[in-house]
């Protein structure tokens, strides 16, 4: 009876490991997954909404949401709700972000604040209060267990990154976004997703409003691989389409290889292009992962047209990890970086950074208005006591900067995780707002 007992055991695991191996090996003849196809005629052929310049009397104010996960997530929906306090969001003109960031980027311009109306103050006040708990709850959400569900309920996408993709879509879609796509945008503020073409090693920004091919370039702008393509070609000045899905924008500047992506977009011959086109999109953090060069990009090209702001400030809020470059030396593990791909994005983006502030320091004194960037990281604001969520962490010794070092880069958080973010987030914000003589100086003009 023993014997009998273990050879349907036996069976039964031989079954499921062949119906494993069948489905892996459908997968793995099954053509590449096509995820949009743009009408580019179409576009073409349409009137489109240009990056609009704004007056010599206007203000640029840029939100810039870095990667890195829900904690990049949280650490921008927090950053948001301060600088509401603050009376400063309301100000905001152009939102850039990438990965992580990008979660909260769609959620604030899909499902803008404005929606509470005009109230009795205290009514607007609870309104505005439940917004930002929403958002903030809406990035909490684990995204990684429904983007895994998606697979097993999908066997034509198990162990397929290009549609694994959709899975990871969809999340975002059946959490916050409910569908909505660059149509649904205002029409008032530019959003900037950042991605990366893995064609030629180009920032890809998906954004409401169309970024004009840039035409006798000069200065920073004349190198090409440093300017960011998207929906605008040669002859076709086109934004996003507007039936282009917000969370597919979302997952692509998310899409971390090898395990994600690419995102597909097939472009058929238009615009000036010789024969069907297919783009390749990926993680926009592997370029650069803050968001910050995007809006630099923005601001010189209104500066070479002549159509710069009065003046330019940006709120960069970076939950991007950074690695301790004597830690690793010291380090014989090999594991450290197998076990963590992510590895990868703080390794590129420490000379993306140096590059990038080499580059803006000389084309900045160049500009012919002022520009302030305003740079809040998460770890360099460590909350003064423990969240009471965190109780069982206490007991391990860690100091509460180890803890919000340790927040790893994922598309899930812990509740003491999440917590640590949201009190760096609002310590950040009040200490650049209160601490800034310039930048209060500034905000006291609006």
């Amino acid at each position: 009876m023993k014997s009998g007992f273990n050879l349907t055991a036996i069976g039964q695991y031989l079954s499921v490991l062949l119906c494993m191996l069948v489905l892996n090996g459908c997968v793995a003849f099954m053509p590449d997954r096509i995820h949009y196809v743009w009408d580019a005629e179409q576009a073409k052929e349409s009137a489109v909404s240009v990056l609009p310049a704004p007056s010599a009397s206007e203000d640029f104010v840029g939100l810039a949401f870095s990667g890195g996960g829900s904690r990049a997530a949280l650490f921008a929906a927090a950053g948001a709700e301060a600088l509401h306090e603050a009376g400063i969001l309301e100000q905001v003109t152009h939102v850039s972000s990438v990965s992580g960031g990008s979660m909260a980027s769609s959620y604030l311009l899909g499902s803008p604040p404005e929606t509470c109306g005009q109230l009795a103050p205290e009514n607007e006040a609870s309104c505005e209060a439940n917004y930002f708990a929403r958002y903030k709850a809406a990035m909490r959400e684990n995204y990684f267990l429904p983007m895994e569900v998606g697979q097993v309920l999908h066997p034509n996408r198990f162990l397929s990154p290009t549609r694994r993709i959709t899975s990871l879509q969809e999340a975002f879609d059946n959490k916050y976004l409910g569908q909505k796509t660059f149509g649904d945008l205002p029409e008032d503020r530019a959003l900037f997703i950042n991605a990366a073409s893995y064609d030629d090693g180009r920032r890809f920004v998906f954004s409401n409003f169309a970024i004009p091919v840039v035409e006798n370039p000069t200065g920073h702008l004349q190198n090409r691989t440093l300017t960011a393509r998207s929906f605008s070609l040669k002859e076709c000045n086109a934004p996003t389409p507007d039936d282009f899905p917000l969370a597919l924008a979302v997952a692509a500047s998310a899409a971390f290889p090898p395990a994600l992506g690419p995102v597909s977009i097939e472009v058929p011959p238009a615009c000036n292009t010789t024969g069907t086109q297919y783009w390749h999109l990926g993680d926009g953090g592997i370029l650069e992962n803050t968001g910050v060069e995007t809006l630099q990009e923005i601001l010189l090209r209104q500066d070479m047209r002549g159509e710069g702001p009065a003046r330019a400030i940006i709120f960069s809020f970076d939950a991007g990890k950074r690695e301790s470059i004597e830690a690793n030396l010291a380090n014989r593990n090999l594991r450290l970086w197998t076990s963590d791909p992510g590895r990868v994005v703080s390794i590129t983006n420490t000379r993306g950074d140096a590059y990038q502030s080499i580059v803006w320091a000389q084309r900045e004194q160049d500009l012919d208005f002022p520009v302030k960037i305003v740079r809040i990281r998460y770890s360099d604001h460590v909350p003064s006591q423990w969240p009471e969520s965190c109780s069982s962490r206490i007991q391990r010794n860690a100091t509460l900067a180890e803890q919000l070092q340790a927040v790893p880069t994922r598309f899930n958080i812990s509740d003491c995780d999440a917590d640590l973010i949201e009190a760096a987030a609002r310590l950040g914000v009040q200490r650049a707002v209160q601490g800034d003589p310039e930048l209060g100086a500034w905000l006291r003009t609006w």
